[in-house]
């Protein structure tokens, strides 16, 4: 009986990714960063992105760090999320303007330099009322049942 529990018990543990250089030398989790980053854009533009680009993002931080000794003091530094931040806005612009160049369009240029999206857009178009059947009226309610229509 004891094997058995032991054997579900192991089932049950949840497997994790191995550490990378990144984290271990940033302790970040570009993947995490990616996330909070394509989660501002689908607050700012009210849609879903593809969980890709955080793939993508994430990624690419960990190719320029483990490539370019400049990138890797800049994200080892006091504010180095801040530089991954502002790095994984920019990239996700650059990414926007390949796939989805609609809504690349509507970012805000302080964007693609690196700076959070504003809470809501400054102008968001009205949507077109549709024509069709027009609204029923309502009927009185008396203690939680319909009135009988008269």
């Amino acid at each position: 009986m004891k094997t058995t529990e032991k054997v579900e018990t192991h089932r049950l543990r949840k497997i994790y990714q191995p550490v990378t250089d990144f984290e271990r030398q940033t302790s970040h989790c570009p993947l995490y960063l990616a996330w909070r980053i394509l989660d501002e854009a689908r607050g700012y533009f009210c849609t879903t992105l593809p969980q890709t680009y955080a793939d993508k993002l994430a990624g690419r931080a960990e190719a320029v760090f483990a490539r370019n000794p400049f990138w890797q003091r800049k994200f080892k530094c006091q504010h180095g999320r801040d530089a991954i931040l502002v790095s994984m806005r920019h990239w996700l612009a650059g990414v926007l303007a390949r796939d989805q160049p609609a809504l690349f369009r509507e970012l805000p240029e302080s964007f693609m330099l690196g700076e959070p999206l504003p809470l809501q857009p400054l102008f968001r178009p009205k949507k077109a009322r549709r024509d069709g059947p027009a609204a029923r009226p309502c009927k009185p309610f008396a203690h939680g049942r319909e009135l009988p229509a008269v």
